[in-house]
């Protein structure tokens, strides 16, 4: 992909959403949406580097914080997602193994089932003109 069309797209997608905001007035989900968007780009670029420990953990802040934000439970909820981080402290790669199952758990349920295979009913086929296939002669290897 062009770096060109990434950053189109990306500014295209951040004026649709800013004009969704404007017109039902959203504005109270500005600032969760920017930390959990942060949680998201902290993750994925510490992952790609291969640091699933600072990954794992910017997620956890990132999101963490856009969710306390959300249900306006910031002091108390500041320090139980501060002791789920310690607690996590070196179990970030089971952590994010379980999470990455669960997440492939919940996107196989949405992929819509095949339909199923109809029976084919008695079609008459006639081939005209087929020459057969000329083969060598067959060696028998002992």
């Amino acid at each position: 992909m062009n770096i060109n069309q990434k950053q189109t797209r990306v500014a295209g997608i951040a004026l649709i959403s800013i004009g969704v905001v404007a017109v039902f007035h959203l504005w109270w989900i500005i600032l969760p949406a920017l930390l959990a968007a942060g949680g998201v780009a902290i993750y994925r670029r510490q992952r790609s580097l291969g640091r699933t420990n600072d990954a794992v953990q910017g997620a956890l802040w990132g999101v963490g914080l856009a969710l306390l934000l959300l249900i306006h439970f910031i002091f108390p909820g500041v320090l139980l997602l501060g002791g789920a981080s310690l607690l996590l402290r070196g179990h970030e790669l089971e952590a994010d193994q379980r999470v990455h199952g669960m997440l492939a758990t919940i996107m196989s349920r949405r992929t819509p089932a095949q339909p199923p295979i109809q029976p084919v009913t008695s079609t008459r086929v006639t081939i005209v003109n087929v020459e057969q296939p000329s083969t060598g002669e067959t060696v028998r290897l002992r």
